[in-house]
C-alpha cells in the first residue's frame, strides 16, 4: 500500500502568513481610526416620510421637491439656517445644496412629530435624507449652516448640536 504524502507548511511560510495577517489587522485598525466617520443616525421608524425627487433649489436650506404622491412642495430644511441672498456664503451654500441634491439617488423627507407641518410661508418643514445621510448634518459639517429656529425638541437636534460644536472647535 502506498504511503500518503503529508502536506507540510514550512516554518518560513507560516511566519510569512502570520506577518501578512498581522499587517492586514494593523492596516485596518489604522484605516478605521483615520477614515471620515459615518453618520451615527438614521431616520426613525415611526415618523411620516415621503420619497421625493429634487426639482430645483431656492437657497441653501430650501428646495422644491416632487413627492411620491405627485405633490410638488417647497421644503424648508428643519432646524438649520444658511446665509440669505446678499450675505457672505450664500452662493457657496446654495451651490453645495444644489449639487448634493442633484447627485442624490434617494431623497426622503421626514416630518418631525414635534414640528409644525408648514411654516408661515407655507413651506413644508422636514428633515432631508440624501442617500441615507441627513442633509442638515452635511450642511453643518461643511460650514454652510448653523443650528437655528428651534421651537421644540426636534428628533435630531442633539446630533446637530454636537456637530456644530465640533465645527466651531
Amino acid at each position: 500500500m502506498a504511503k500518503k504524502k503529508r502536506f507540510r507548511i514550512s516554518r518560513k511560510t507560516k511566519n510569512a502568513i502570520f506577518i501578512a495577517i498581522a499587517l492586514l489587522i494593523v492596516g485596518y485598525a489604522i484605516y478605521a481610526m483615520v477614515k471620515k466617520p459615518t453618520y451615527a443616525i438614521e431616520p426613525t421608524v415611526y415618523t411620516e416620510k415621503h420619497n421625493a425627487v429634487y426639482r430645483y433649489i431656492h437657497d441653501g436650506d430650501t428646495a422644491v421637491f416632487l413627492l411620491d404622491d405627485g405633490t410638488e412642495v417647497i421644503c424648508r430644511f428643519l432646524a438649520v439656517d444658511t446665509p440669505e441672498l446678499g450675505e457672505e456664503g450664500y452662493d457657496e451654500a446654495k451651490r453645495y445644496t444644489d449639487n448634493t441634491l442633484e447627485k442624490a439617488s434617494n431623497i426622503v423627507l421626514e416630518l418631525d412629530p414635534q414640528s409644525e407641518r408648514y411654516d408661515k410661508y407655507e413651506r413644508l418643514l422636514a428633515w432631508v435624507w440624501v442617500d441615507g445621510e441627513l442633509m442638515q448634518a452635511k450642511l453643518i459639517e461643511n460650514g454652510y449652516a448653523q443650528v437655528k429656529y428651534i421651537f421644540h425638541e426636534y428628533l435630531y437636534l442633539d446630533y446637530l448640536d454636537s456637530l456644530a460644536k465640533n465645527v466651531t472647535n
